[in-house]
């Protein structure tokens, strides 16, 4: 009998151990070390060798007691939200999003910075810039930056992790973006996903749709997408290009779109499709200022807001009859539209679809709103947590 053999699995075993324990800490948190016990069946010796080594690496801190058990009261125990930063990117056309946040993904800080070239590797040397500054201003925290999750407008291979197509940055295909990002960046876990995935994903873990089972989630910067969540899981097609529905055909011998069809949903739903009614570009009227216009009882803009709310409906439409959603989240810049479009919305709705297939469906702009998207990379990094800590714990 070798007796090395149970020796050698003991890193496996503590390791296995290890995410255990801080899954479960972040699923109930805060909680006791007993508790701890309880629902992973792991012995209380165990598990409170696992928590002792996250409070000595600083990642776990210890609360007060319960009071609320005789004898001796349990301490409870909580994630260290000081412990480590995580990262969201939303990158768009024009402009790209950074959001940080806390280990459990409350704000700290947001900035846009302006695309100023549409070459993919201009982006990663700006992003890169700007991700080594912020690993020199929170070097203090016991994990630094998390993760990085980005997030892009464009069709991304999630088997070959290469850019498929993108109809507005036509630069961008066939570009390994993962791989330039990490060359750049080796020492950051990067996480890559199309917006309308992320997005979903970002309403789940941080928005109105916690709760929720079937999500359709639509978003719009320059162009649209759709993501759709389903139990615990998004619905990607085979190589992770599924919801090109802002490329659906709505309109006959519509409008000429970038990706070469005509009528295409995105053309007649989309930001860019606002500012083509409102005859102007973001450069002479910022999206801010447009809203701001909104607000104030703008005749024309509200006019535009509502012609754009009803080629949504037309879009909206066709995701009810093939998803039968629950919920239907609009994200990206088109949230900020806010009850105007919503409106509009269902009155196209309730004239194109019979009411009893509209029972129950809920249809909100994100309140997350033009950090929505960036919220989605967050989540990225979120679902990875637990591996980050054990890697760190593990660390001598």
């Amino acid at each position: 009998m070798n007796s090395r053999g149970p020796i050698g699995n003991y890193d496996l075993v503590k390791k296995i151990n290890m995410e255990h324990t801080i899954s479960t800490i972040l699923k109930y948190r805060p909680i006791s070390r007993a508790k701890i016990a309880a629902l992973t069946g792991l012995n209380k010796m165990t598990v409170s060798s696992c928590v002792d080594l996250f409070v000595q690496k600083g990642l776990v801190i210890e609360l007060g007691t319960t009071g609320t058990s005789r004898g001796r009261p349990p301490t409870l125990v909580d994630l260290n939200e000081n412990a480590g930063i995580c990262v969201g990117i939303d990158i768009e056309v024009h402009q790209f999003t950074v959001l940080v946040t806390d280990i459990l993904g409350k704000k700290l800080d947001s900035m846009i910075y302006p695309a100023e070239s549409k070459d993919p590797q201009y982006f990663v040397s700006a992003i890169s810039r700007i991700l080594q500054d912020l690993e020199k201003a929170h070097s203090h925290r016991q994990l630094g930056i998390i993760g990085v999750g980005v997030v892009i407008p464009v069709y991304y291979n999630l088997q070959t992790n290469v850019v498929e197509y993108s109809a507005n940055l036509k630069e961008w295909t066939d570009f390994p973006l993962l791989d330039s990002l990490t060359k750049h960046n080796p020492n950051l876990n990067i996480y890559l996903n199309p917006a309308p995935y992320a997005g979903a994903m970002g309403e789940v873990h941080f928005g109105r749709s916690r709760s929720v089972e079937h999500l359709v989630y639509v978003t719009s910067s320059w162009g649209l997408s759709v993501g759709v969540y389903d139990k615990g899981e998004l619905f990607t097609g085979t190589a992770g290009t599924a919801g090109r529905l802002g490329h659906s055909t709505i309109h006959i011998n519509g409008k000429k779109c970038s990706c070469g069809n005509r009528g295409c949903w995105e053309m007649y739903a989309s930001i860019k499709a606002l500012y083509d009614l409102l005859e102007t570009t973001p450069q002479v009227l910022p999206f801010a200022n447009l809203i701001d216009g909104l607000r104030n009882g703008d005749s024309r803009i509200i006019s535009a807001v509502n012609e754009l709310g009803h080629y949504q409906g037309i879009g909206i439409a066709n995701v009810i009859n093939a998803y039968n959603p629950r919920v239907i989240c609009i994200g990206g810049l088109l949230a900020l539209l806010g009850a105007p479009l919503i409106n509009s919305i269902w009155k196209t709705l309730h004239e194109m679809i019979p009411a009893r297939f509209l029972n129950n469906l809920e249809i909100y702009c994100s309140d997350l709103g033009e950090l929505g998207v960036a919220h989605g990379g967050i989540s990225m990094v979120v679902r990875q947590l637990p591996s980050a800590i054990i890697g760190y714990s593990l660390l001598d």
